[in-house]
């Protein structure tokens, strides 16, 4: 799935997604990194800055928009499946964990735009899905 710089570039991406705890990668620094998101407010990616507090050096922690192929209805049922369950879905493509927002619908059924901001995979869907109210 990932070469090792790109696990570890994930692994830092997915940390800042989380506001988890972030060490410097300088040689011999190891501070603590002050993150910011930078992500526009319609972005398809998230995009961090992260400043060590010891060095000063600074770090540009990005996704990498991949839109094809989409997500199919069977990966969308098992993350909102895993997402009912009050765990953490992720993004069958790449482990990303994924970010599910509500949104307004006037027939009062619930309907959840479901978001990997690593990717840029979006879509909205439904719950319950038509099939499972038959």
């Amino acid at each position: 799935m990932f070469m090792e710089e790109d696990k570890h570039a994930h692994c830092r991406f997915v940390q800042a997604l989380q506001h988890e705890h972030l060490t410097c990668d300088r040689p011999g620094c190891n501070g603590a990194m002050d993150v910011t998101d930078l992500t526009r407010h319609n972005a398809r990616i998230k995009v961090f800055e992260a400043t060590c507090e010891r060095c000063g050096s600074t770090e540009k922690i990005t996704g990498k928009e991949q839109l094809t192929p989409p997500w199919d209805v069977a990966s969308m049922t098992m993350m909102a499946e895993v997402h009912l369950l009050h765990d953490q879905p992720t993004c069958p493509f790449d482990d990303t964990p994924i970010t599910f927002t509500s949104m307004p619908n006037p027939r009062r059924r619930a309907r959840y735009r479901l978001s990997c901001f690593y990717c840029g995979r979006h879509t909205e869907m439904n719950w319950p899905p038509p099939e499972a109210k038959r």
